[in-house]
């Protein structure tokens, strides 16, 4: 792993063409409850396997950054209240090397033996934007991102696009947090729910090997770094409240949540860093989010 433009702690499911009903898809959901508060609230639609779908987190306000089950906080890390404003779907797992493959026509992993089951990795900010755009054209939907090869940028704001896109590292934090708040995404032992150096024995791992958070979301926590929407803002504090996307002309890309090859202090869910937006490593990958309607 590279060294980060923001250094971690002391120093950050889809098949290829849109999910079917019985995967999860967003279009298929019925519920109508969209009220904000303080809590996270989800509605679960996943496949049988618990590896392919998404969930539906409510709109909320709830407190990111360095709270009180955090621990090893670095100054990029401050506490502060946040709003999202609109209900969004997130994968349940990373994009796996499969979905990948079936979307691009490649599988860039360094880590390619470990199996189609396993995290993505060695794409870019831009490539991983794009293979959104791939699922919002199979899907019929607007895509969120303008590509010109490698490079992508977001065609407007991410939380009013209709198409698959990049989470938000306030939708990503939120998500992993759901509600509570643990030193990890669902535990505050790493043990339980994350692939780090720790855990690993310096390997990659298959997607949803380990228990997933209390929103049936899995590896949030450790096992590979995911790309965010946000471009990078070292004091977060200076965002908006209210549907932050950090630094829309930052050539710095966030990633959030810690990988199998990086300690366990870099997978609390406030841990956050940095890289430039055409970063290939060999930890870093993402998940897709949705803006629910």
């Amino acid at each position: 792993m590279q060294a980060p433009l923001v250094a971690l702690a002391f120093i950050v499911l889809l098949p290829a063409c849109a999910p079917s009903a019985d995967a999860g898809s967003p279009h298929t959901d019925t519920d109508t409850d969209t009220d904000t508060d303080t809590d996270t609230d989800t509605d679960t639609d996943t496949a049988e396997d618990g590896k392919a779908g998404f969930v539906r987190i409510a709109a909320s306000t709830f407190e990111m950054g360095c709270t009180a089950g955090q621990a090893n906080c670095s100054t990029n890390e401050p506490v502060r209240t946040v709003t999202l404003t609109h209900d969004y779907w997130i994968g349940v797992t990373e994009v796996t090397q499969e979905m990948y493959e079936s979307a691009r026509g490649v599988n860039p992993s360094e880590a390619a033996d470990c199996g189609g089951d396993c995290p993505v990795e060695e794409v870019s900010w831009g490539e991983a934007a794009a293979y959104t755009n791939a699922l919002s054209t199979a899907a019929g939907l607007p895509n969120c991102y303008s590509c010109n090869g490698p490079d992508c940028d977001y065609t407007s704001d991410p939380y009013l696009c209709e198409g698959y896109r990049l989470l938000t590292e306030a939708e990503w934090e939120g998500a992993a947090r759901c509600g509570e708040d643990t030193l990890y995404a669902g535990s505050d032992a790493a043990r339980e729910v994350a692939w780090v150096a720790e855990t690993s024995s310096g390997v990659m791992h298959p997607v949803a090997q380990k228990e997933p958070n209390a929103c049936g979301l899995f590896d949030m926590s450790g096992s590979a770094f995911e790309w965010v929407q946000d471009g990078l803002i070292v004091d977060p504090s200076t965002e908006p409240a209210v549907d932050p996307i950090g630094d829309p002309d930052s050539g710095n890309r966030v990633y959030r949540g810690g990988a199998y090859d990086f300690g366990a202090v870099g997978a609390r869910v406030s841990a956050r860093a940095g890289f430039l937006d055409d970063t290939r490593d060999d930890s870093i990958g993402f998940r897709v989010g949705l803006t629910a309607n």
